[in-house]
């Protein structure tokens, strides 16, 4: 561009992230004998804000992030702690899958192509699926909105994130996103009166309209 701020302007992307949620128990949950299991984690979000431009090559995108999050929260009980639990010993899984409304904040940095993105925000539940598996027994049970709030204390899960994602410019303004996230559910289960984070790892692909760096 001629001037700095035609190189500035609105950025619009809609993203999909496709990934595993891998549970992280609290410390009290761990000497219990409680271990994280892997669950899957998808979702749908937009992200609308701003990017401007400081110099060529290089720009900053103030975004909000809204959208829909499934999320995962597995715990493992070795036969320890299901003895201690239940007074018989069996490994037992127990799934937590949350489908959410997404409200965050995620700044990016833009160097030519590639985005640098750090942010966060709340995830609250709308529904999902509570699973249990003792030994080859299998129970699932679907969550409605009140169970899905009261499944956690307080009743909404804190994320943070951390995006890189890689812009294939089609035109000017618009382009395919190709990319990888890391993050973190931050969760209190009521089940478990303790704190049961989960990590995601994941790849995202997204459509983006807005201004290049």
């Amino acid at each position: 561009g001629t001037s700095a701020f035609a190189e500035s302007g609105f950025e619009f992307i809609l993203n999909v992230p496709l990934g595993a949620g891998i549970g992280m128990p609290s410390k009290n949950l761990k000497d219990a004998g409680v271990k994280g299991g892997a669950g899957f984690d998808a979702g749908v979000s937009v992200q609308l804000g701003y990017m401007a431009q400081v110099t060529s090559g290089f720009g900053i995108s103030a975004l909000v992030e809204l959208g829909y999050a499934h999320d995962s929260f597995v715990a493992k009980f070795g036969g320890d702690a299901t003895e201690f639990l239940f007074g018989e010993r069996a490994d037992m899984t127990y799934g937590l899958e949350m489908d959410s409304f997404q409200l965050g904040l995620l700044p990016k940095f833009n160097i030519g192509a590639f985005a640098i993105g750090i942010g966060g925000g709340v995830k609250v539940p709308l529904g999902g699926k509570m699973t249990m598996k003792v030994g080859d027994l299998k129970d699932s049970i679907k969550l409605g909105i009140g169970d899905a709030l009261t499944a956690f204390n307080p009743p909404v899960i804190g994320y943070v994130k951390a995006t890189f994602d890689y812009s294939i410019f089609f035109t000017d303004r618009l382009a395919f996103n190709i990319g990888l996230y890391l993050g973190g559910d931050i969760a209190k289960v009521e089940m478990f009166g303790e704190s049961f984070n989960s990590f995601d790892i994941g790849v995202e692909l997204g459509l983006k309209f807005g201004p290049r760096a």
